[in-house]
């Protein structure tokens, strides 16, 4: 459930800051494209990508991406439309059999990772050969796992409220090419 009575979209943009750049988004996913080239070379890979957040990362990334490659999404969430973490809900499972391949799981944010754990907990059980997990953005913080939990990350952000990149603001804004910051009231 999303919250009764959401801010305008123009207001938030109003209230909020570049973070980081296009050109510096674009180069972010650039050097997580190499690392991800460089570990699997040419071994064919599984991105499986976690909507809605990650669509667009994840397709600037699968670009950039030099093996045979399969493509696929789950669909899970634990914001449903607010700022804070909720309880994890499982919409749509992995399509693609994943057993014995190498999966490398996308997201759009790295934050306290409760949903990458779960979702990498639930490709294990399926019996991949190898999961691995990517995310645009690292938030800096000390809350939820450990920071190097995830193996690829492009960009690292103060404990702040972003958006843009695949992250929303109240279900907007997905769609920017920067990374911004909601500033505080």
């Amino acid at each position: 459930m999303g919250i009764s009575n959401p801010p305008d979209p123009r207001e938030l943009l109003k209230n909020s800051r570049v973070l980081f750049s296009r050109e510096e988004v674009m180069a972010a996913v650039q050097s997580m494209a190499d690392e991800i080239n460089e570990f699997y070379d040419d071994q064919p890979l599984i991105l499986l990508s976690i909507l809605t957040g990650a669509i667009i990362p994840a397709a600037w990334l699968a670009t950039r991406l030099t093996m045979p490659l399969q493509m696929d999404f789950v669909h899970a969430t634990r914001y449903r439309g607010g700022l804070y973490g909720a309880e994890l809900e499982y919409r749509v499972p992995p399509r693609l059999d994943l057993e014995g391949k190498h999966v490398l799981i996308v997201d759009d944010i790295f934050d306290e990772g409760h949903t990458l754990a779960a979702i990498k907990g639930s490709v294990e059980k399926r019996k991949a050969g190898s999961v691995k997990m990517a995310a645009l953005v690292r938030k800096i913080h000390d809350r939820g796992l450990s920071r190097d939990y995830i193996d690829f990350s492009g960009l690292d952000v103060p404990d702040v409220y972003v958006f843009g990149c695949g992250m929303d603001a109240y279900e907007e804004w997905r769609h920017l090419d920067e990374i911004l910051v909601l500033e505080e009231d």
